[in-house]
């Protein structure tokens, strides 16, 4: 055989993925990606239930008495809330990585924009609040 009757290696056009579905690790970085954005949506709830009330005209109306202050007894359970949402954005960023084989892996954007709105809300907490301990 000369150089010219080799066969060919297959184009990029006729590459086949041989994997049929995801693997564990991609689900696994999905589900904590979930997990992460879940942890961050409790953190909210907390903190809105935490933040002073608001007077309103029923209260004013009803002299009902609301809050003018934080409540300082849910501040360590959102701080925590924060800090386990970050970290587990990390290991599913980790799991991530594992799969980053191939040009055609990617990385998760929904991963990164979590860990950068996590890291920005432990700032801004410890600016706000301080230690919660």
């Amino acid at each position: 055989m000369s150089g010219d009757e080799r066969p060919r290696a297959r184009e990029s056009s006729e590459f086949s993925e041989r994997r049929k579905k995801a693997d564990w690790v991609i689900r696994m970085a999905a589900i904590m990606s979930f997990v992460s954005w879940a942890a961050a949506f409790a953190v909210w709830v907390v903190l809105y239930s935490a933040q002073p009330e608001k007077e309103h005209m029923f209260s004013r109306y009803f002299n009902i008495e609301v809050r003018d202050y934080w409540n300082t007894s849910l501040l360590p359970l959102a701080f925590t809330l924060l800090v386990a949402s970050l970290c587990v954005c990390v290991l599913a960023f980790v799991f991530n990585m594992l799969r980053m084989k191939r040009k055609t892996d990617k990385y998760r954007k929904s991963i990164i924009i979590i860990g950068a709105i996590t890291i920005a809300g432990i700032v801004l907490f410890l600016v706000q609040f301080g230690l919660p301990w």
